[in-house]
C-alpha cells in the first residue's frame, strides 16, 4: 500500500502580504547598490528629475515671497497703530471681510464723510485717531510726467512709524512740502508741479516705496494735496490708537456705523465666515475652486509625462546593462513581479533623491535671489516665505515622475530571457511597434477635445494636449519603424544610427516624444502669440478712427495760447512733417459743444464713437485721412462748405439735421440746426459720422477751436521713441493735452514670452537629444568597438553619433512643430469665439462684424527652428563625441 501523499501547503493571504514588504525592502537595497555602481547614469536621471523640481520650487518660493499677505504688510498699512478704519460712506450698517478690504452692502445710501470730531465721538474716550487719505492724481517735473498716488498723512506722528520709512531728507512740515518715493524722479530740494492746477510743491524727503499697490507716491500733510477730499469717502482712512487690541466685537460695533476695520487682533484670531450676522463676509479668491484645480491638473500631467519621457530611456538602458543581474534574480526564483519591483524601486529611489535635491536647490536658489532683489523696505519683496504645501506637491510630482519613467523599463525587465542573459548573448529585439491603434484613438480624442475647448475654457484645450501626448507616445514607435525603412540608401554611419534607433525603439521613441512635446509647446505658444498680436492689431484698426500708426496730439480743453506753444514743439520734434488739423465747436461761453445726428443707426443695436467725436471739423486733408482714400467729389463738396456724411440715411433733402449741446452746462440745453451735406461711402464701419467744414460751425453760431494735430502714417511713420521725445515737452505746456501713437504697441511682452519659450524648448530638445544619444552610444559600445576593430576611422564614430542626434531631433522637432499648430489654432479660435457680444455698428450704419478667430502662423520662425535645431543637435553631438574606443569581447 502506497504511502499517503503529503498534504499540499498553500501560502495564505497573510503570508503573501508579509512577503511584499520584504520584497520591496530587498528591491530598495538592490536599487541603492545599483545607483552607486552606475553613478553617471544615475546622476543623469537625478538631474532630469531634479531640474524641473528645482525650477518650479524656486519660482514658487520667490512668488510666495513677492506675494505679501495682509498679515505680512501690517506695518505698511497701519504703521504703529492698533487698527485702521475706512469710512465707506454707507448710511446703513455694513458687514466686512476679516481684513476689511471688502464689505457689503456697497450701495445702500451714502452720507458725507465724518469729521475728526465725529470719529472721536464714535470711538469713545481713550482712543486717538489721525486722518489718512489716498487718491490718484498726477505730477510733472522737468524730466517726467505721470500719474501718482497722493497720500495725505502726517508722517511725523508716532502712529505712522514704519509705514513709509524715510530714506533721505525729512518728512513734510508744512502744506507746501511733500515727500516722494524714488520712482517720482524728484530729488530732495527740487520742486514738482502737482495736480491739474500745476501747484508747486517742494520735495523735502524721499521715502521707501510700498511694494503693494501704486508705487509712485507723493505724501503731504492732511489738507495739502486733496482739498476736495471732504466731498467723498473714497480713500478716506483713520489710524487709531486704542487702549486695548481692537477685537472682532469692536469691529462689529464700528461696522454698524458704516466703518470697516483692519486690526492685527482680528487677523490673529479671525472670526467665522458666513452669511449670518456677527460672521465675517467670505473672502473672495482664497478658496480652491473646481475650475482652478481643473486648470492646473492638465499642466501637471504634461510636466510629469515630459519628465518621464526624458528619463525613461536612461532607465531602459539601465535595464539592458543589468540583464545579467536580473537574470540571476529570475534564476533564483524571482518572479516577473519581483523584477518589475526592482526597476520601479530604481525610479522611486532616484525620483526621491532628485525631488529632494531639487527642492533643496530650489529653496537655495530662491534664498539667493531674495536678498539680491531685497525685502521691504530695502526692496520689493516680503519676508522669505516657502509655500510648504505647494513645494511638497512638487516633490511628490518629482517622485511620481521617477516612478512613471521606470514603468515601461520595468515591464521590459519582467520579460528578461534568463538563459540568454546568463550566457552573454543578446536577446532578440522584439518587433513591437507600439500600439498604434489605441494611440490613434487617443490622438483623435485629443484633437476633438481641443476643438471643443475653443468654445469652453483653456483647461479643456490642455486636457486635449494630454490625451494627444499619450496618443503620440503609443504611436511614435511605429513612426520610428516607418522612418527607418529608407535607411538602406543612407551612407554607412547614418544607416547604422537609424537602424540602431529602430532596433531599440523602447529607448528611441520616448526621447523623440519628449523632443516632439517640447517643439509642440513652442509651436503652440508661437501661434498663440502671433495670433494674439494679429487679433489685437485688427481690433485696434477696426475700433479706432485713426489708421494704425497715427500720431495724435489732442485735447478738447486746450486753450489757443497753449496750442501756439505746442505746435512749434511738434514741428521741432518732427521737422518737415505735415500736420493734419481737426477742430471742435465751442459756444459763446467757451464750453465744448457736441454736435450729433439724432437719427437711428439701426434697430436694437449699439453704436460706437471714437476720440474724434461724431463729427470732426476740418478740411480735405482730414477727409482723405478718415476715408483712407481720395474722393474728388467729396473733397470739392467740403471745400464748398458742405458736410460730407458717411451714413446716407442721415442726409435728407441735401441737408443733415444736427443737435448741439454742452456736456458741462448743467441743464444741457440743446439747439438744433441744419447743414448742407452730401453722402460719401466709407468701406467698413466708421467711428465718425462724417466731416464738417469749418464754415459750417460758424453758420451754426459756434466757434471752431483746434482739438487735434495728427500725423498721417501714410505720409510719415512716427516711431515710439519720437512719441516719447514729444510727450514730455508737450505735457509740460499743459496737462490737458495728450499724445498718442495709435496702435503702436508691438506687444513686446508677448514676443518676450515666445522667445523665452523658444529658449526653454531648445534646452529640452537638446537635452533630451543628447541624453538619448549618450545612452545610445553607451548601449552600442560593442558595435562601435567592432567598427573600430575592422578599420573604421574616428570620423565614422562621430558621424554615427551625429546620425543618432539627427534622427531623434530631425523626426521629433518638425513633427512637434506641426502638431503644435492644432492647440495653437484652438487657443486662437478661443480668443475669437469669446468676442461674440452685443452687436455694434459704426456711425455710418455698417456693423462691426465679429472678427472671430485670427490664425497667424510664424512660418519663418517655425521653419528656422525645424531645420536649425536638428542641425545644431547633430553638430554638437558629433563634435563632443569621444573617438577613443575600448575593445570588448563579444560572445555569440
Amino acid at each position: 500500500m502506497s504511502a499517503p501523499a503529503p498534504a499540499m501547503t498553500r501560502t495564505g493571504p497573510t503570508e503573501a502580504a508579509r512577503s511584499r514588504p520584504a520584497a520591496f525592502l530587498a528591491a530598495l537595497r538592490i536599487s541603492r547598490r545599483e545607483i552607486w555602481r552606475a553613478r553617471a547614469r544615475s546622476a543623469l536621471i537625478i538631474v532630469m528629475i531634479g531640474l524641473p523640481v528645482l525650477a518650479v520650487t524656486a519660482a514658487l518660493t520667490v512668488s510666495a515671497t513677492r506675494d505679501i499677505r495682509v498679515d505680512e504688510r501690517l506695518t505698511m498699512e497701519l504703521g504703529a497703530a492698533d487698527a485702521r478704519l475706512k469710512d465707506t460712506g454707507s448710511a446703513v450698517p455694513v458687514r466686512q471681510t476679516v481684513d476689511g478690504e471688502d464689505w457689503t452692502p456697497r450701495d445702500d445710501g451714502t452720507r458725507r464723510p465724518r469729521s475728526q470730531a465725529e470719529i472721536q465721538t464714535l470711538l469713545g474716550p481713550g482712543w486717538r485717531a489721525i486722518p489718512m487719505s489716498r487718491t490718484f492724481s498726477e505730477y510733472r517735473t522737468n524730466a517726467a510726467h505721470s500719474e501718482v498716488m497722493a497720500w495725505e498723512v502726517d508722517l511725523r506722528d508716532p502712529l505712522t512709524a514704519g509705514m513709509l520709512p524715510l530714506l533721505r531728507g525729512r518728512y513734510p512740515r508744512s502744506a507746501d512740502e511733500v515727500a516722494v518715493t524714488a520712482s517720482v524722479q524728484a530729488a530732495v530740494g527740487t520742486t514738482i508741479r502737482y495736480g491739474r492746477g500745476d501747484t508747486p510743491r517742494r520735495v523735502v524727503g524721499t521715502v521707501a516705496e510700498q511694494p503693494v499697490g501704486f508705487r509712485r507716491a507723493v505724501i503731504g500733510l492732511p489738507g495739502s494735496l486733496l482739498p476736495a477730499s471732504s466731498t467723498g469717502t473714497d480713500g478716506i482712512y483713520w489710524l487709531v490708537d486704542a487702549p486695548s487690541p481692537v477685537s472682532w466685537k469692536e469691529t462689529l460695533r464700528l461696522n454698524k456705523a458704516g466703518m470697516t476695520v483692519l486690526s492685527p487682533a482680528v487677523l490673529g484670531d479671525p472670526p467665522e465666515e458666513g452669511n449670518d450676522p456677527g460672521q465675517a463676509v467670505r473672502q473672495l479668491g482664497d478658496r480652491y475652486t473646481v475650475g482652478g484645480v481643473l486648470a492646473v491638473v492638465p499642466g501637471i500631467l504634461l510636466v510629469v509625462i515630459e519628465v518621464a519621457l526624458l528619463a525613461g530611456p536612461a532607465f531602459a538602458v539601465g535595464v539592458r546593462r543589468r540583464r545579467r543581474e536580473l537574470a540571476l534574480l529570475s534564476a533564483q526564483g524571482g518572479s516577473a513581479r519581483h523584477l518589475k519591483l526592482v526597476v520601479l524601486a530604481d525610479g522611486l529611489t532616484l525620483g526621491s533623491i532628485g525631488a529632494a535635491l531639487g527642492v533643496a536647490g530650489g529653496i537655495g536658489v530662491a534664498g539667493a535671489i531674495v536678498p539680491f532683489i531685497g525685502s521691504w523696505p530695502a526692496g520689493e519683496l516680503g519676508p522669505f516665505d516657502v509655500p510648504a504645501g505647494q513645494v511638497a506637491l512638487v516633490a511628490a510630482l518629482g517622485m511620481l515622475s521617477g516612478v512613471a519613467a521606470a514603468v515601461v523599463p520595468a515591464v521590459q525587465a519582467a520579460r528578461t530571457d534568463a538563459a540568454a542573459a546568463l550566457s552573454g548573448r543578446r536577446a532578440g529585439a522584439r518587433d513591437r511597434a507600439g500600439r498604434p491603434l489605441p494611440g490613434l484613438v487617443l490622438l483623435v480624442m485629443g484633437a476633438a477635445v481641443m476643438v471643443y475647448g475653443v468654445w469652453t475654457t483653456d483647461w479643456v484645450i490642455h486636457l486635449g494636449g494630454v490625451l494627444g501626448l499619450l496618443g503620440l507616445t503609443l504611436v511614435t514607435p511605429r513612426l520610428v519603424q516607418l522612418a527607418a525603412r529608407p535607411a538602406g540608401r543612407l551612407p554607412l554611419p547614418f544607416r547604422l544610427a537609424v537602424r540602431d534607433a529602430s532596433r531599440n525603439r523602447g529607448r528611441t521613441a520616448p526621447a523623440i516624444v519628449a523632443v516632439l512635446a517640447a517643439a509642440a509647446a513652442f509651436s503652440t505658444v508661437s501661434v498663440g502669440v502671433t495670433s494674439s498680436r494679429e487679433l489685437a492689431w485688427r481690433m485696434n484698426a477696426a475700433y479706432d478712427p485713426y489708421p494704425p500708426g497715427t500720431l495724435a496730439v489732442y485735447g478738447d480743453d486746450v486753450t489757443e495760447e497753449s496750442w501756439r506753444k505746442i505746435r512749434p514743439i511738434v514741428e521741432r520734434t518732427l521737422p518737415g512733417v505735415p500736420l493734419l488739423e481737426a477742430y471742435h465747436s465751442v459756444d459763446e461761453d467757451g464750453r465744448s459743444v457736441v454736435l450729433q445726428w439724432r437719427g437711428r443707426v439701426c434697430e436694437g443695436c449699439g453704436t460706437m464713437t471714437g476720440p474724434l467725436g461724431d463729427l470732426p471739423v476740418g478740411g480735405p486733408d482730414l477727409l482723405r485721412f478718415l476715408m483712407g482714400r481720395a474722393d474728388p467729389a467729396a473733397e470739392a463738396a467740403l471745400a464748398q462748405g458742405k458736410a460730407v456724411i458717411f451714413n446716407p440715411q442721415a442726409v435728407r433733402g441735401g441737408e443733415i439735421r444736427l443737435s448741439a449741446w454742452s456736456p458741462g452746462s448743467g441743464a444741457q440745453t440743446e439747439r438744433t440746426g441744419s447743414v448742407h451735406a452730401v453722402a460719401a461711402t466709407v468701406l467698413g464701419p466708421s467711428l465718425v459720422l462724417g466731416v464738417l467744414p469749418v464754415s459750417a460751425i460758424t453758420e451754426l453760431g459756434f466757434t471752431p477751436r483746434l482739438s487735434h494735430l495728427m500725423v498721417d502714417p501714410a505720409v510719415t511713420r512716427v516711431s515710439p521713441a519720437q512719441e516719447q521725445r514729444l510727450s514730455g515737452p508737450v505735457r509740460a505746456v499743459t496737462l490737458a493735452v495728450a499724445v498718442r501713437l495709435g496702435n503702436s504697441s508691438d506687444n513686446g511682452s508677448l514676443i518676450s514670452i515666445m522667445w523665452v519659450m523658444a529658449a526653454l524648448s531648445s534646452l529640452v530638445v537638446l537635452g533630451g537629444t543628447f541624453a538619448a544619444v549618450g545612452l545610445a552610444a553607451a548601449d552600442a559600445r560593442p558595435d562601435l568597438g567592432t567598427l573600430t576593430a575592422v578599420g573604421a576611422r574616428p570620423g565614422t564614430r562621430r558621424l554615427t553619433v551625429a546620425g543618432h542626434a539627427m534622427f531623434i531631433a530631425g523626426l521629433g522637432v518638425p513633427l512637434g512643430l506641426l502638431i503644435g499648430l492644432l492647440p495653437g489654432a484652438a487657443m486662437a479660435g478661443q480668443m475669437g469665439v469669446k468676442r461674440e457680444h452685443f452687436p455694434m455698428v459704426g456711425l455710418n450704419g455698417v456693423p462691426f462684424e465679429s472678427i472671430g478667430a485670427v490664425l497667424s502662423v510664424p512660418w519663418p520662425v517655425l521653419v528656422a527652428v525645424g531645420i536649425g535645431l536638428p542641425l545644431l543637435a547633430a553638430l554638437a553631438a558629433g563634435a563632443f563625441t569621444r573617438t577613443r574606443v575600448t575593445l570588448t569581447r563579444r560572445v555569440t
